[in-house]
């Protein structure tokens, strides 16, 4: 992992569980770590609402200007996001907002993420309408990077249906992310993976298993 790892794609494609689970998963490492919440553009499911879960393990979390975490739709990043970015010490994940429109605000933080040990992610949901064919996730990536002005390094399969997902459609979405990795010379770096499936997955797909907890989802979500 590089110290700063920014995750984009598009929306639904559960890009802030992801974020989420990566910051969790990183933080028994010695180096501080930081997760910024970077959505300005969709107003629900942001990292930044599990803000007491995440700094109870140690995380530092920086999301609006205003302090407001849950139900309110602020389009501001607090200047307390380049402190993490600049600081060589941290590690830090970037929730980006969703689609071209959402990773816009990248483009501000521009001239320090391109100076830094940075990946950029595209997280790929092969059951979202929008992004189930090799086409439409080439030309997601080609927006983001268009809008943000940052070149995408890697993908992230994190195809799923919440609790109803099957084996069979992990594997539906290792062959997509395969298809584009492969057309734009992209290495998949991480398989998001419910808890409940990592026993299911092939031990020769490349790139980590993230064993997925749904910290996003209240429960009521689950009936």
């Amino acid at each position: 992992m590089k110290r700063i790892t920014i995750v984009t794609g598009h929306y639904g494609s559960g890009k802030s569980e992801l974020s989420i689970n990566l910051a969790l998963r990183i933080v028994s490492a010695e180096r501080p770590v930081a997760l910024l919440d970077m959505d300005v553009v969709n107003p629900y499911f942001r990292s930044r609402e599990r803000r007491q879960l995440l700094e109870q393990h140690q995380v530092r979390v920086i999301g609006n200007s205003f302090g407001k975490d849950v139900g309110v739709d602020v389009p501001a990043v607090s200047a307390e996001a380049y402190a993490p970015l600049q600081d060589e010490r941290t590690t830090t994940i970037v929730d980006a907002g969703g689609d071209p429109v959402g990773a816009r605000v990248l483009g501000s933080f521009g001239h320090v993420l391109s100076k830094a040990d940075c990946e950029v992610l595209c997280v790929v949901n092969a059951l979202r309408p929008e992004t189930q064919t090799p086409e439409q996730v080439v030309s997601l990536i080609c927006g983001i990077e268009a809008e943000s002005g940052l070149r995408m390094t890697a993908l992230a399969n994190n195809t799923h249906m919440l609790e109803h997902t099957s084996a069979a459609e992990l594997t539906r979405g290792f062959e997509l992310c395969h298809s584009v990795a492969e057309q734009l010379g992209l290495p998949i770096l991480y398989h998001g993976v419910l808890q409940s499936l990592v026993a299911e997955v092939p031990g020769d797909w490349p790139g980590e298993i993230v064993p997925i907890a749904m910290h996003l989802r209240e429960a009521w979500m689950h009936d």
